[in-house]
């Protein structure tokens, strides 16, 4: 490996945009029995250490970019290479493209008759939305270089490429694409000089200059204040919606691993609405008239973060992981999960999911009931209870 060429590359990497790292928008600082992971479980150099919510060392940090796709809140505001990759990859269609990571020292050989792509960090920054965004864009062959893993001081992130294109493959089944992305792992007797483009700074005439500011104008005023929250998730909804009709089968395609889940409200709904209030994304809107109310559910914009059933005091919320693609995206996008009349509390006048049998709210129903008593918060254990603390104390002494 040429080290001379290596240090030249981490260097761009290193002097790109520094990272932030907002603990407002970290599940662990919205929920407490939040059992994420994600972000330090992924980091090759231990620059995130685990916490309430996890400690970022912004000098350890190398931006390596991985902790961007699978932070599901977007919690790491440091901008990521997807739609720069992209942009390169709308004027490369249809030709091959290959996707090199910011470290390669070997980005000027390759396939001939594509084009190369260098994005900034390593490549398990991009997540499997970059790679159904290619396919979207027309890419008639996309390669994933993997060669100079082996030295690279990142080198235990290659598994998390290689899940990420397997996801993706899994994925693009269902449009009869999978083999439309490869890895390939070490320089081919065949490489050879071709174009190659660093993803945030393609080469660009005059013309594609000014008509590229002209939109970044457009998109700038369009869109979102907050543009890193939940990006990992908008980039799959915007590929999906990219790509042609499904022809495969959507009812086998599963979604594991890529934090869908499906949403079921049973008949214990109080309608106090704290579900709707906690969701992060939205997926969850609770709406109410004069005397009914209507609670809706978004499964595509849901993150199974699990803070609804946190926060669901009489417990009647429940959740199914790893849905498949039929069911997330072949019904309608808001469904509703549950529905009924409202009741005012004759007591608080406090709106709830009206009942036959009483005219308290469940919380003036409560006291009366117990009136030197007190509920407990949902989640918490037996453990957690003041007549066993003390007990709990002991133990650990």
């Amino acid at each position: 490996m040429n080290l001379l060429a290596l240090a030249e590359r981490w260097g761009e990497v290193l002097t790109s945009k520094p990272f932030g790292f907002a603990t407002d928008r970290c599940l662990h600082t919205a929920d407490k029995f939040s059992g994420c992971t994600a972000c330090y479980d992924v980091c090759p150099v231990e620059a995130i250490q685990p916490g309430k919510p996890p400690v970022f060392d912004g000098e350890r940090c190398q931006a390596c970019r991985a902790c961007l796709p699978v932070c599901p809140t977007g919690a790491f505001t440091a901008e990521d290479e997807v739609q720069a990759l992209l942009n390169c990859a709308e004027r490369i269609a249809p030709k091959p493209c290959e996707v090199v990571c910011g470290l390669n020292p070997f980005v000027e050989v390759g396939i001939p008759g594509g084009t190369a792509v260098r994005v900034r960090g390593c490549l398990a920054g991009l997540g499997v939305a970059a790679y159904l965004g290619l396919v979207g864009q027309g890419i008639e062959k996309v390669t994933v270089r993997l060669d100079a893993c082996a030295d690279c001081p990142w080198s235990q992130l290659r598994s998390q490429v290689e899940t990420q294109v397997q996801q993706a493959q899994r994925l693009l089944a269902v449009w009869e694409q999978a083999e439309s992305i490869i890895c390939i792992d070490k320089t081919m007797e065949d490489f050879g000089k071709r174009p190659f483009w660093n993803a945030a700074s393609p080469p660009v005439s005059r013309r594609e200059l000014f008509r590229n500011r002209a939109a970044e104008k457009k998109s700038d005023a369009a869109a979102s204040t907050d543009p890193h929250q939940f990006h990992e998730r908008l980039h799959f909804l915007r590929a999906v919606k990219q790509l042609p009709a499904p022809t495969g089968n959507l009812e086998t395609t599963s979604l594991a691993g890529l934090g869908f889940t499906l949403l079921a409200v049973n008949e214990d709904c109080t309608a106090c609405g704290a579900c709707a209030r906690a969701c992060p994304t939205g997926a969850l809107q609770m709406k109410t008239a004069e005397s009914s109310f209507q609670l809706t559910f978004s499964s595509q914009i849901c993150l199974a973060c699990n803070i609804c059933s946190h926060v669901c005091a009489p417990q009647a919320i429940s959740l199914t992981p790893d849905p498949t693609f039929d069911q997330v995206f072949a019904g309608e996008v808001d469904q509703i999960v549950q529905q009924g009349d409202l009741a005012f509390c004759s007591k608080c006048r406090a709106p709830f999911a009206a009942r036959a049998d009483t005219e308290l709210c469940p919380v003036c129903e409560f006291r009366r009931q117990n009136p030197f008593g007190s509920i407990m918060p949902p989640g918490l254990t037996a453990t957690h209870r003041p007549e066993n603390l003390a007990e709990t104390r002991r133990i650990k002494l």
